[in-house]
């Protein structure tokens, strides 16, 4: 519950900053207000990317894209547009199958983002927990390029790779 409350209260403050501001420059102090509203905004494109993952929920992971966004899913292979990532999560994906059934997360201290006016980038390793039993069946990570598009942080990119779990 405090989560929602956090992100209503930095846009809140943003907008309140952006029109207050008329039309001179930002505030040393508005800039990093707004640079904390954007990484904060890009943070919740990893929860919901993996909350996407953990409960099924297509529409939820396809709501993080840009509409001309690329994924590369393979060596020499790249998905283009939302219809086409859409695609390659439902027939290839092995998280999204309906009988797997894993939970997808990630060790908070591994995600990385940054924000520099309307592009960033998101970095995050993905642990799958196989809920039957009870056991991490795959690690990987991704790379990321977000964009503020209309006003919404989205993918334009993603590169996933493999990581390793080190002690």
């Amino acid at each position: 519950m405090q989560t929602p409350v956090i992100g209503g209260a930095l846009a809140a403050v943003v907008v309140a900053l952006t029109a207050c501001s008329g039309a001179s420059s930002p505030s040393a102090a508005d800039r990093a207000v707004i640079r904390d509203a954007d990484l904060y905004a890009i943070d919740r494109i990893e929860k919901n990317f993996h909350k996407s993952m953990s409960t099924h929920d297509i529409d939820l992971m396809m709501s993080l894209w840009a509409p001309d966004a690329t994924f590369t899913v393979g060596p020499g292979q790249t998905a283009t547009g939302k219809r086409e990532i859409r695609a390659y999560w439902l027939k290839k994906s092995k998280a999204f199958r309906p009988t797997t059934h894993w939970v997808s997360e990630t060790p908070a201290y591994k995600v990385r983002a940054t924000a520099h006016g309307d592009r960033g980038t998101l970095t995050f390793e993905c642990h799958y927990i196989d809920v039957n039993r009870k056991n991490l069946v795959v690690v990987t990570a991704a790379d990321i390029d977000v964009a503020k598009i209309d006003g919404r942080w989205l993918i334009t990119n993603m590169v996933p790779g493999s990581a390793s779990l080190k002690a």
